[in-house]
């Protein structure tokens, strides 16, 4: 017979998963990201989201991408909350239905997708939805202005990240958010903006190299 004692037990520092990026940070590549990387930045989105057993999060980006791999696959398993997928993340219609069939409370999704699920909504459609959480591109204000028309009731969090970084580094919270920004540094992870020549450290306001440090 099998037994669980003959499995491998991986250290927190072996790699779980090599993810190749699409390149938007410099030339593409592959990523590889430990057990260790991947959990400590699921618990500090766990810790943004305030995610409970009783939600529902709405699954439509391939774990291919990072974002996708960690928000809507290995986040609500982890966090013990249900999921509900759907393969085509540009089939609107679909998924509308699909958060009014099973009462969809979370979606984590990129701003194009939320806008053509959005398009096709209706209010009664979206009753369930406490958060939506948007990653991967800027979110643009008409999609802002269609959550608060459609979704009253939800809150729209912008967030940044990238896949060297496991991949999330800032987001707004549900208590403190900031339209137009992507928030403060998730748990465990520091910032510093600086000059990209000197890499002096610059004052707040002026623009320059982002440098992310964390677990």
């Amino acid at each position: 017979g099998f037994s669980q004692r003959e499995l491998p037990r991986p250290s927190p520092d072996d790699y779980a998963v090599i993810l190749f990026t699409s390149g938007s940070e410099s030339a593409p590549k592959a990523v590889p990201l430990s057990n260790k990387n991947l959990i400590t930045n699921i618990r500090a989105c766990l810790d943004v989201l305030q995610a409970v057993r009783s939600d529902v999060v709405l699954g439509i980006l391939p774990p291919f991408h990072s974002f996708g791999l960690l928000a809507n696959l290995l986040a609500p398993i982890l966090a013990g909350a249900r999921m509900v997928h759907h393969p085509d993340p540009t089939d609107a219609a679909g998924l509308v239905r699909v958060i009014a069939a099973y009462g969809a409370t979370i979606a984590v999704t990129t701003p194009t997708f939320l806008g053509y699920m959005l398009s096709a909504a209706r209010p009664q459609q979206l009753r369930t939805v406490r958060i939506l959480v948007t990653g991967a591109e800027k979110c643009p204000e008409a999609v802002f202005q269609q959550a608060e028309r459609l979704a009253p009731q939800a809150i729209l969090l912008e967030g940044y990240g990238i896949t060297e970084c496991s991949p999330v580094v800032a987001a707004n919270r549900p208590e403190r958010m900031k339209r137009g920004a992507i928030g403060l540094p998730v748990q465990n992870v520091e910032v510093c903006v600086v000059d990209p020549e000197s890499f002096q450290p610059l004052p707040p306001g002026k623009t320059g190299m982002l440098l992310v440090s964390g677990p």
